[in-house]
Parts: C-alpha cells; structure tokens; sequence
C-alpha cells in the first residue's frame, strides 16, 4: 500500500512521475509541423538535452554550423527550441537598425534567481526596458560618451605607467598589476576611491566577483531556465551546477556593490582631484542635495548603487582580461611583438611614452587591440535581448516578447525563417565566437594576425554588444586597453620561460567557462627592452 511507503520515497516516485508527464507533454508541444533548422540528432522525450554543450559552447555551436552547413542551428531540450545565429548581418540588422524594438530583456530563471540574488538586479545590464532603464542609460550613456570619458585620459595614462612601475619591481606577480590597473581606474571613475598597491582589498574584491561571472555558466544554458520550478527544490535533488555556484558565491557579487558604496556614502574616500567628477561621489551629491531639500529623488540608493557597481565590475573584468589575451599573444607571436615596437620607436621617439595623441599615428597597435577582440571575445553569447513589439526579417516573425542575438531570442509564436520553423518559445543565440571566426570573413581566422586588418579584413563587431544595449563603457574600456597596450610595448619584452633543460615552455591556451570568458593563468618572462626604457618609465 502507498500509505506504507516512506515519505522520501513517494516524493521521488512523484516527481519521477510528474518529470515523465512534463517531458512527455513538452515533446508533444514542441513537435514541428514544417522544417527545422538542422542540427544534431535528438531522442525521444530528451530531444538534445545530452548534447547541449555546458562548456564552450560557442565553439561548439560554431563548429555544428560548419558540420550540417548552415548559419542557423537548432537544438531542442525538454521542450523548449534553442536556435543559434552565426552570422554577424543578422545582430547588425536586428538589434542595430531596428534597436528600439529590441532594447528589452527576457526573464529568464537563471538571472532572476542566481544573478538577481546575486546583486545583478539593479544595474543597467539585467535592467528590463522601462523608465528605470531609460534612466539609468540616459545618465551612464552621457557619462560615458566619446567625448565625456575624455576626461580620464590623464587618470589612464598614469595608472598605466604606475602599472609598469609595479611590474618592473616584481615581474613575476604581473597578473596582480593588471588586476590593480583594471580596479584603480573603474574604481576612482565610479567611486573616486584610489587603488596604490597590488595588494588593496578593493583588488580581492573584484577578483571574487570575477571569479563569480566567469565560472557562473551561460544564462538560459541550465535546468532552471528550462524548467523555472526546480528553483524552489533543494540542491541534493537538483544537480545543477551553475545554480548552485551561484547560489554560493553570490556573496561576492553584493560584496562588490555593497562595500565601495558604503564606503561613498560614508565619505572615507582615500581623496584625489578625480573624486568630484567620480559617478558615486556626483549622483550622492545630487541625491542629498535634493534630500535636504525634500524634493522628489529621481534616483534611489539603489539605483545609484547599482550604477556605480556596474561600472566597477565590467571594467575592472574586460580590462584585465584584455590585457592578459594581449600579453599572452605577444608571448606566443614575438614577430608581431617586435614590428610593434619598431612602429612605437618611429613615431613616437625612444625619449618619452606614448599617449593618446600618438592614436591616429600608431596604426599597428591599433590592429593589435582589434586583433585582441576578436581572437577572443569575451563574452562569446553575450546577454539575451527582448523585443518590445512584432517585427519581421527576412520573411521571419519576430513576435513581441521574444529575445534576439549578442545573445538570444525568445520567440512565442510559430514563425519561419528562410523556409525553417522556428517555433514557439525558440531562444535564439547570435554567437560572437563564430561571428569573429567567420573563415567567410577572416581568413585562417584561429591565427592572431594584426595585420589582416591592413589586407581589408573588417574590425570586429559585437564584442562590446549591439543596438540600445551596447556597453555604454565602451569608449572608457577601450581607451583603457589601448593605453596599457601602447605603453607596455613600449617599455617591456615579453618572452617564453625557459625550463631548466633550456627549452622554452610554451604558454596553455585555456579560459574559463561563464557569461564572461577569462585567459587562465600562463608563465611567461617579462623584462624591460632596455636601461633607458626602463628608466624612462621610472622617472615618470
């Protein structure tokens, strides 16, 4: 009888059942009734499920797109249809050209229950369209324009000799520096706070939140965004991993919004002439000004928190990262290291070190940064988009609250694409990785070549994100990169390390997997060119 079994039992019994029934339910739902997009062979009830990449799988998406020959692949998974775009036109012509339509995000369960709790909630990124949003992208938009993040030139230009300075002391701690140069320059433009030593507790914190985004998996890729109820059981029952990695370090996240901003409020910036035009130290002016006042606040603690958090983790997360791709591909590629050089010490001298007036003249850096883009782009699915109302491409209907591309799109109603079904509830992927790796576009596109760029091969799209969602930190990221980039070359060598046999060690090529991609750690030797290079930077 039931009534003897025990409690553990019948509960799993139950679940066993409901499981079938809801598989069984969602094959029967989701079968087509006209062409799907190729893509590998399912099962019955699972459809793709065991072979939906949880590692790479950009690279995995874009090598089923060379296998069965097509841009779109299609991959289903307890009922619910995945599609991946592996072509850059298509970002472009939706989340581009038609951005206003496509500036929403979905909800989806992953970044509701993991990121949300996580602190993710209030910042621009996962912030859905609504006047909050418009808000929050109308201040960080003008804050952080072309011409606005000007301003920090000088900031970037001496945290990227400090850098250099702290390296040539220790070089064997030289991922430390950058992570230091990474936190030094969001954390003074969004807080005003200064970042002297390799060593600030301001570094650890960042590098935890770093450690949270860039093994976290990739949103809507887990059980939870398939099937949204399995949130509220217990860990023992679902083995997921990314839910539960972002259940247990969530911490970190809250800890990077929590602590600087505290730390603003409270008035215990370690000062500079930076703090007044810093994003936190300008919005909690504003707010207590109108506060003292009894006025109407236009942003809360919160918002403005959230802000000043997003500025501090992307940069700090991209800066460094790039840097290291950089460093990494300079060891591998000492030809290409050299003729950098060579360009540096004609235009700009052996008596002084680049800055950002040496730009238009210094073209093979130029190459170099692009070429660091599009190697490896950090985010190689990026983060989903949403549309606002009905939209058609290319004979294909884009119903209103579905998401599209950096990233991925959420289609509710039957529609077609160039003669395939994309059914309902389909997320649609644009993949960076195979955008950036188009053999159609690039040639031998594995290879880092900055010079494919002087044979006409276009600079890389999408990196930094498409439409109304593009990262309004761009400019101030890239300036960043550059600097660090033109300024190291400009003082340093950057070798193989030699093994005790005398045989160079070539570095591992390996990421971490997560919304964020990050070089893990490789040896290398870094040395100054010379006496008067090194003495240059010291004397600065």
């Amino acid at each position: 009888m039931i009534e003897h079994y025990p409690s553990q039992a019948l509960t799993g019994l139950t679940l066993a059942i409901a499981t079938v029934l809801l598989l069984a339910w969602a094959y029967w739902r989701s079968r087509p009734t006209l062409p799907l997009p190729p893509g590998p062979p399912s099962e019955f009830l699972l459809g793709h499920s065991r072979v939906i990449p949880k590692e790479n799988a950009a690279e995995v998406y874009a090598k089923w797109s060379k296998d069965y020959n097509s841009d779109i692949i299609h991959v289903r998974s307890l009922g619910r249809s995945t599609v991946v775009l592996n072509s850059a036109d298509v970002a472009r012509d939706i989340l581009d050209k038609k951005g206003a339509n496509f500036c929403d995000r979905p909800r989806f369960t992953l970044l509701e229950v993991a990121f949300d709790s996580m602190g993710w909630g209030k910042t621009l990124t996962f912030l859905p369209f609504g006047e909050r949003w418009q808000m929050h992208r109308k201040f960080l938009q003008t804050s952080f324009s072309n011409t606005n993040v000007r301003q920090w030139h000088t900031l970037q230009i001496t945290e990227a000799r400090r850098t250099l300075q702290n390296i040539l002391k220790k070089p064997e701690t030289w991922e430390t520096s950058l992570r230091r140069l990474a936190v030094a320059i969001v954390l003074q433009v969004s807080y005003g706070t200064q970042v002297l030593e390799d060593d600030d507790p301001y570094i650890q914190i960042a590098n935890d939140a770093m450690y949270a985004t860039g093994n976290g998996g990739v949103p809507a890729n887990s059980i939870v965004d398939l099937v949204p109820f399995v949130r509220y059981l217990p860990d023992c029952i679902v083995r997921d991993w990314s839910l539960r990695f972002a259940r247990q370090w969530r911490w970190a996240i809250k800890k990077l919004h929590d602590v600087p901003f505290a730390a603003a409020q409270a008035g215990n910036h370690r000062y500079d002439h930076y703090t007044d035009n810093s994003l936190a130290h300008h919005l909690l002016r504003e707010y207590k000004y109108k506060e003292s006042r009894g006025q109407e606040q236009q942003w809360s603690l919160d918002d403005i928190k959230g802000a000043a958090g997003a500025v501090f983790i992307a940069g700090a997360d991209t800066t460094w990262a790039t840097c290291v791709i950089f460093i990494l591909n300079m060891v591998l590629h000492p030809e290409i290291q050299e003729k950098a050089q060579q360009e540096l010490d004609a235009v700009v001298g052996s008596d002084r070190l680049p800055d950002f007036s040496d730009r238009p003249a210094l073209a093979y850096i130029e190459h170099i940064v692009q070429e660091i883009y599009r190697w490896s782009p950090l985010a190689p699915l990026g983060i989903p988009h949403k549309s606002l109302h009905d939209d058609i491409y290319k004979g294909m209907l884009i119903p209103k609250g579905t998401s599209e591309a950096n990233v991925s799109l959420l289609i509710v109603n039957v529609t077609r694409w160039g003669g395939y079904l994309i059914s309902t509830r389909t997320v649609v992927y644009a993949n960076a990785y195979a955008m950036a790796h188009d053999e159609r576009v690039y040639k031998d596109p594995h290879d880092f070549n900055p010079d494919r760029y002087e044979a006409g091969e276009p600079f890389p799209v999408g990196n930094f994100g498409f439409g109304r969602r593009v990262c309004v930190g761009r400019f101030l990221a890239d300036n960043s990169v550059w600097i660090m980039v033109a300024t190291m070359l400009s003082v340093l060598r950057f070798c193989k390390k030699v093994s005790s046999d005398g045989k160079p060690i070539e570095p591992r090529v390996r990421f971490t997997n997560g919304g964020t991609c990050h070089p893990e750690h490789f040896d290398c030797v870094i040395k100054p060119r010379s006496l008067a290079a090194e003495a240059l930077v010291n004397s600065d």
